[in-house]
Parts: C-alpha cells; sequence; structure tokens
C-alpha cells in the first residue's frame, strides 16, 4: 500500500511540475506546450515499477486502439520497459525537481565555462560535478528504496554514470529531465558532447620574416623550447596522438554497438515479458477451461446416471404393461 501511495504520488508531483515546465525552467509553456495524451501515457508508464510496465502499456495500447487512435497506439506499444537503474533515476527526478534543476544548472555552467576556455571555472565545476553526482546517486538510492526497491551497486555506479552523462550531453538530459529515460547511459568526456577547449595561437615572432625563417617553424621552436620538447619527443607524441584518434574512433563505435546491443536486449525483453504476460493469461483461460470442462462432465455423468435409470423404468414399465395385457387377453 505504501509503494502504491508513494508510486501515485510521484504522479501527482511530475504532472504539477510538467504542466508548469521541466525542472531547472521556471518559464510557464505555451497552451501548446502542455503534456500531450503521448506525454501524459509517457508520464504514467516510466513512473511505474519495471515489472507493471508492460502489462500497463499493452493495457493503454489496446484503449487507445478501441478508440480508433492506431497510430498513438502503436506509438504506445513500442515503449520499451526501463532498467532498474533508469526506472529509479525517473521516480527520483519526480520526487526531486529542485535537485534535477541542480544538474541541470551545471550543465549549462559547464558548457559556459568550457566555450570561454575558463580552466578555473572549469576546475571548480568539475569538482562540483563530482559532489552533485555522488549527492544525487545517493538521493536516487534513497528514493528506490523508499519504493521497495534495493538497488545494486552495478546499479548504483550505472546511475552515477547516467547522471554524468546527463550533465554531458543534451540530449540525455532531456531525457533525464522529463523522467523517462529507458537505460543507463555513459559518457566519457567533460562538458557537452562536441564542445571542446580550442586555446588561443602563440604570438608570431616580429622577426621572423626578417630573418627569413618560416613563421610556423619558429612557432614549433619556440612550443619546443617552452616545453622541452625535442624533435624525437614530438614524433612521439605524434605517434600517440594520431594512435589516440584511431583508439576514440574505436571507442565510439564500440559505444554505438553497445548501444545498439543494449537496444535489442531491450527489446527482448520487452518481448519476453509480453510473451510472459501472455501465458498467464493462456494459462489462466486453460484453468478456466479445464474447470468448465469438469462440470461439464460431471453434469454428463449425472445424467448418464439418470438416463440408465430412466431406461430401467421403462422396461418395468413395459413389461408390467405386457404382464396387464396378457390378464385381460386370458379373462
Amino acid at each position: 500500500m505504501v509503494q502504491v501511495w508513494v508510486l501515485s504520488m510521484c504522479r501527482i508531483v511530475t504532472r504539477v511540475r510538467r504542466t508548469i515546465g521541466s525542472c531547472g525552467s521556471d518559464v510557464l509553456p505555451a497552451v501548446g506546450d502542455l503534456m500531450s495524451r503521448y506525454d501524459e501515457i509517457v508520464d504514467e508508464l516510466y513512473g511505474l515499477t519495471p515489472d507493471l510496465f508492460v502489462k500497463r502499456r499493452n493495457e493503454l495500447a489496446k484503449e487507445v486502439k478501441a478508440e480508433g487512435e492506431s497510430a498513438l497506439a502503436k506509438d504506445i506499444s513500442q515503449l520499451r520497459r526501463p532498467t532498474q537503474a533508469a526506472w529509479a533515476i525517473n521516480q527520483w527526478v519526480r520526487v526531486n525537481p529542485d535537485d534535477c534543476a541542480q544538474i541541470t544548472a551545471l550543465a549549462a555552467d559547464l558548457s559556459a565555462a568550457q566555450r570561454r576556455s575558463a580552466v578555473d571555472a572549469m576546475r571548480e565545476l568539475s569538482r562540483r560535478r563530482q559532489e552533485l553526482i555522488n549527492s544525487a546517486a545517493d538521493g536516487v538510492a534513497g528514493t528506490a528504496a523508499s519504493l521497495g526497491v534495493r538497488l545494486s551497486d552495478s546499479a548504483v555506479r550505472e546511475v552515477a554514470a547516467t547522471l554524468r552523462a546527463a550533465i554531458a550531453d543534451a540530449e540525455t538530459l532531456e531525457r533525464f529531465r522529463r523522467g523517462s529515460l529507458v537505460t543507463s547511459a555513459e559518457y566519457s568526456g567533460f562538458g557537452p558532447a562536441g564542445v571542446f577547449v580550442v586555446p588561443d595561437l602563440p604570438a608570431e615572432p616580429e622577426h621572423a620574416a626578417e630573418d627569413g625563417v618560416d613563421a610556423s617553424s619558429d612557432v614549433d621552436a619556440v612550443a619546443a623550447g617552452e616545453t622541452g620538447e625535442t624533435d624525437e619527443d614530438a614524433a612521439v607524441r605524434r605517434e600517440l596522438e594520431a594512435r589516440l584518434s584511431r583508439a576514440e574512433e574505436d571507442e565510439r563505435t564500440a559505444r554505438d554497438g553497445l548501444g545498439d546491443a543494449s537496444t535489442a536486449v531491450d527489446e527482448a525483453s520487452s518481448e519476453v515479458d509480453e510473451l510472459v504476460a501472455r501465458a498467464r493469461e493462456l494459462r489462466e483461460q486453460l484453468s478456466r477451461v479445464e474447470d468448465s470442462l469438469r462440470f461439464a462432465r460431471q453434469r454428463l455423468s449425472t445424467a448418464e446416471r439418470g438416463r440408465s435409470d430412466a431406461k430401467v423404468a421403462l422396461r418395468d414399465a413395459v413389461a408390467e404393461s405386457n404382464k396387464l395385457r396378457a390378464a385381460l387377453t386370458d379373462l
């Protein structure tokens, strides 16, 4: 009962919050931005515990389809059950809009600091990011515990990685703010994806052209002089940078592969859940049919005994009739 009450309160809080804007936003949405029926259904489904997700999703899809909204029913049927870590974050977001807003604000601050190449600010924001992630991960685990679910250590690590990804990536942040995460996410960079710090180029030596020395070579010489880097070191550095570039490309490919594999796992998991639910329904239906069959056989047995008794009664009646006819004939 407590779990049902908390989940109901979560959905109420979320509807109120989303009606007046997403977490971290003080701007009221326009009328056209209010939650659509699809948004409301998504909100309801991702507020449920994962074990209830598939059954309720199928019920809602059938209801919507029966009302003639086939396209909406198809969209609903394609919604995927969240993993435990994603579900826990979704519930935490629903009941902690202020903490959610802190993560949103930190993501914006990091993005701004990186665009300004503000190294000191980035260092301080990095420290704040780790503190906020640790605090939020503890909060997510606490919210899950209040709903009767204890997160494993690996699930807590997935929560922390997803929070870090939400700070770094705008798309993940949006799903996080809406409380509709499906799986955990991961991002290994610093700050928003695609934002890089580009330092200013060193000033060109004033007398480079006069001395007949190539400016770019002079710049390289200055840089090498400042860092103490030899030609051999520079060659090693370029080789390492090239290898790093290839490794990062391999990492991106692997991440894409992991994402595809995770999607396949989620789809297969949802299909298994649907088949398990269908098998349960069929077993229940079979049980009812077997009960009906047992009762019908009992009625048949009773009817057959009644027919046997009727045959005996008929035979006795015929014998009696024949006896009486014979007596009349003898008179």
